[in-house]
């Protein structure tokens, strides 16, 4: 949240359709969706544990949050055993833009081993998802481009490097048919949004 809430919300209304009933995984509030709430801070919600929804639902959304998913493939499994048949699960990766920790990376973990957090530093980010289709992508372009001013020129092998848990986005698709959009931020400390459009 904070800077980028102007430039992203506009993506995410954009992309994202809520219909029917709606939970919100990560969230602690209202403020941008209608739903049920799902959130390590109302103790509710854990991303790492093995938890359940209150009931299956239309509409799953789970942004902002995926990334400290030590286990990915396993939350799409948990999403798609709470979401009802033809439901849409919206969730978002990301890389980049490390405003905590200096110099830049597009990864979570430097050249030191030292791993991104948030919040708490027991609160550590894992993961991301990848597919090669995305370097045909005018945003993860744009991305890529940016990121070369800091020494970034191979990304996928950056990614390899810099970013623990890697998900192939044809794993996702054992499980949902996939849509994705991509949003690439700032000049200077470039951020790229993974926005990805599941369908059950």
């Amino acid at each position: 949240m904070g800077k980028s809430d102007g430039f992203v919300r506009p993506f995410y209304n954009k992309y994202i359709k809520p219909v029917g009933d709606v939970a919100l995984l990560g969230w602690s509030n209202n403020n941008w969706w209608q739903g049920d709430l799902y959130d390590l801070s109302i103790g509710n919600w854990d991303i790492n544990s093995d938890w359940s929804l209150d009931k299956k639902y239309d509409t799953i959304i789970c942004t902002r949050v995926a990334y400290f998913c030590k286990d990915p493939e396993n939350l799409f499994k948990k999403c798609k055993e709470f979401l009802n048949e033809g439901g849409k699960l919206y969730i978002d990766f990301g890389l980049g833009d490390h405003w905590r920790f200096h110099p830049y990376k597009i990864g979570w973990v430097d050249k030191e081993g030292d791993q991104e957090y948030a919040y708490r530093e027991d609160n550590k980010l894992w993961s991301t998802v990848w597919s090669d289709d995305f370097v045909n992508d005018e945003q993860c372009n744009r991305f890529i481009s940016r990121a070369s001013k800091y020494g970034y020129i191979a990304l996928k092998g950056a990614i390899d490097k810099e970013v623990p848990v890697v998900l192939d986005l044809e794993t996702v698709k054992k499980y949902f048919k996939v849509e994705y959009h991509n949003l690439c931020l700032w000049d200077e400390n470039p951020q790229l949004y993974i926005l990805l459009e599941c369908t059950k």
